[in-house]
């Protein structure tokens, strides 16, 4: 028997429903009764622990990020434990604890054949492109996850996804042992980047901000020159106190001001790491970048081998430094006006944390 519209009607409203956080417009985030996710073929649903709100997650709510079209359920910075399984999963059981790794890839391109697939010509990213994992519960391939060890809590597994950003930023960079580094922006991905700089064996590390609050986590975390950009002739300043150098230079904020300072601080032979998100085109000094032989290169994303290596150094990170607030999924939007205020490193959704 077919059923009728109002026999599905009916069924529907019987549909289990959950808590979903969405941007719906610029400046305007909403929590919504959605049905509860069930996975396809391949999939998992997992029970979200800690959400982080991530810089994506701002530009999202700005109405600016040039690869999010709204509104979208965000979320993707994410480790919780799974609930169901679909067909043909077996590498994961319910119970298990899991982080995401929020890109999902085609694995068929020639980038994901080469082992690049952050790179993939299709590539979409939990949160950005799919429903993502601020709610109750989400759906992702099984392949997407890795299992947290045992020991690590949610709240330091839930930093692996920015932290990786950090460590493939630092395996692009090339060998930093001994190298003086600077660091432009203090936010997450910036301090991620000075505990792995300093892991890869960098020298010496100066880091930039505007704000006093985060210069001073930044010396606390073992940044051996703190500096406001804005104030003085901060690109003298650093080189004086780096011997004429830095040797790499992160960008953390990828706006004019930042990549103009990068490139005035690399000079001769020195490499330029963009690691932030621009809002917008930028203007390039060609002419420095050929004359002075500089090497800007970006980054996207990461890989599995920076993931893993994200969670070997997460044990070494001092959680309160980052995670500075934390508040429900029923403040979803408290939490995106804490993440937007300048006076917080990481801010975590907590929805089932352990």
């Amino acid at each position: 028997m077919t059923p009728s519209s109002s026999d599905s009607g009916r069924a529907q409203d019987k549909a289990p429903l959950m808590r979903r956080a969405w941007i719906d417009g610029p400046g305007v985030v909403s929590l919504r009764a959605t049905p509860v996710p069930e996975p396809g073929p391949g999939e998992v649903r997992v029970r979200s622990g800690r959400v982080g709100i991530c810089g994506s997650d701002l530009h999202a709510l700005a109405g600016r990020h040039p690869f999010i079209q709204l509104p979208v359920s965000p979320g993707h910075e994410v480790a919780g434990v799974v609930a169901a399984l679909g067909e043909g999963v077996g590498s994961l059981a319910v119970g298990d604890r899991v982080l995401l790794e929020p890109n999902l890839v085609c694995g068929r391109c020639l980038h994901c054949s080469g082992g690049r697939y952050n790179l993939c010509e299709h590539l979409r990213v939990v949160g950005c492109q799919t429903a993502g994992a601020l709610a109750d519960a989400f759906v992702a391939p099984a392949d997407r996850f890795h299992v947290v060890p045992e020991g690590m809590s949610l709240r330091a597994a839930t930093l692996v996804e920015p932290l990786s950003t950090a460590t493939h930023a630092v395996r692009l960079a090339g060998d930093l042992a001994g190298a003086a580094v600077a660091i432009l922006g203090a936010g997450t991905i910036g301090l991620g980047l000075l505990l792995a700089v300093r892991a890869a064996g960098a020298g010496a590390v100066a880091v930039t901000d505007p704000l006093p609050s985060k210069r001073q986590r930044a010396q606390r975390l073992g940044a051996d020159l703190v500096v406001d950009p804005g104030a003085g002739d901060a690109v003298a300043h650093i080189r004086g106190r780096l011997a004429h150098r830095p040797d790499v230079t992160f960008d953390c904020v990828a706006n004019q001001s930042s990549i103009d300072q990068s490139i005035a601080l690399a000079l001769n032979g020195g490499t330029i790491v963009v690691v932030g998100v621009p809002g917008g085109p930028v203007r390039i000094p060609l002419p420095l970048l050929q004359d002075r032989e500089l090497r800007l290169q970006g980054t996207a994303m990461y890989v599995r081998a920076d993931v893993l290596r994200a969670m070997d150094l997460v044990a070494e990170i001092p959680l309160d430094e980052l995670v500075t607030a934390e508040l429900p999924l029923e403040h979803a939007a408290r939490a995106f006006e804490a993440a937007g205020s300048g006076d917080h490193v990481k801010v975590h959704v907590v929805i089932a944390d352990e």
